[in-house]
């Protein structure tokens, strides 16, 4: 299966490692759908060695089976939209996974940055139909 986001290790290595900026802060928060599908952001903030910070954001997909054609995301964060298309997904397993469905750089943040993402699923799961589902938080950076 393909990782799905990046460790807080990982982004250290990606930033040049903890002496010379890394992760500042990360975090994530999910919707609740009444279903076994639902979204799930997760966020972290890398630092430079010059003290710059670059927001990413991971929009993802937590399930059991799922079967579906994709769907647009939007994220926004702080009042600017960012879009994205979502991957097809077909999986018929029993275990939960996460899928991830866009991935968002967002640099020169600070402070508290409001982030809401909507999936336009438009479908349905477990016989229940679902049009968008949206998850919201704060990412303190």
């Amino acid at each position: 299966m393909e990782k799905m986001f990046l460790s807080d290790s990982e982004l250290n290595q990606v930033a040049g490692g903890a002496g010379v900026g890394g992760v500042v802060a990360s975090g994530s928060f999910s919707s609740n759908t009444g279903t076994q599908l639902n979204l799930m952001v997760t966020w972290s903030v890398l630092a430079d060695a010059y003290g710059q910070k670059t927001l990413y954001v991971d929009v993802c997909s937590t399930s059991y089976s799922l079967y579906c054609t994709g769907g647009g995301i939007e994220l926004t964060a702080n009042g600017m939209v960012y879009a994205s298309t979502a991957p097809s997904i077909e999986y018929g397993g029993s275990s939960m996974v996460v899928n991830r469905l866009a991935s968002f750089t967002i640099p020169g943040v600070a402070g508290a940055v409001s982030l809401s993402a909507v999936w336009h699923f438009n479908g349905s799961y477990s016989g229940v139909p679902i049009g968008d589902i949206r998850a919201s938080g704060i990412a303190n950076v």
